[in-house]
């Protein structure tokens, strides 16, 4: 399941920023013998905001760095993406 873990690092994402829900995406990679595991039904409602939280200086990230993880999920370059496949 090496190649999962690999997978997942390579998201759009921190590494191990999903926590359990890796551990379970790895965990049915190996039921199913893929590194792309599949399930359904899926999906996903994300809603994103620049609401002063960069202002009170708390966010790891810029303001601008909204917009670029928007356009990445809509790429499908994200965590988020692949699982509202």
């Amino acid at each position: 399941m090496a190649a999962v873990k690999k997978r997942q690092d390579m998201l759009t994402k921190p590494r191990g920023s999903l926590g359990r829900l890796e551990d379970l995406v790895t965990q049915l990679a190996g039921i199913q013998r893929t590194t792309t595991p599949t399930w359904q039904p899926a999906a996903a409602a994300v809603f994103a905001g620049d609401h002063g939280v960069v202002k009170e200086g708390v966010s790891a990230y810029p303001a601008e760095v909204t917009a670029q993880m928007i356009a990445n999920f809509l790429n499908e370059g994200a965590a988020v993406s692949v699982l509202s496949r």
